[in-house]
């Protein structure tokens, strides 16, 4: 399995066929076809962000690859991931 943006995939079907006239568009088949995709179950994913892009993240005198979280007092890798993180904005460290 994997997740597609099936918003995107709708719009670069009705492009294709728009250009290509494969089907005639807003016709049953144009719509069955949109069905498919449509119906398809859905996950509700969410983006994460990885330790080597989290506020919480220091790599001071650590290891190339490894970190240490502020927030759960542990080392991780950079590609270690938490539900605390919160991606670290260059330019404003407030938040």
């Amino acid at each position: 399995m994997r997740l597609i943006d099936a918003d995107k995939a709708v719009e670069q079907i009705d492009e294709w066929l728009h250009q290509t006239r494969a089907i005639p568009l807003n016709t049953s088949y144009h719509f069955e076809l949109l069905g498919c995709i449509k119906d398809c179950p859905t996950i509700d994913a969410v983006p994460v962000v990885r330790c080597k892009d989290c506020k919480h993240y220091n790599t001071v005198d650590c290891s190339k690859g490894f970190g240490w979280c502020e927030n759960i007092d542990r080392g991780t890798s950079d590609n270690f991931y938490c539900a605390n993180g919160k991606r670290l904005n260059k330019e404003s460290e407030d938040d």
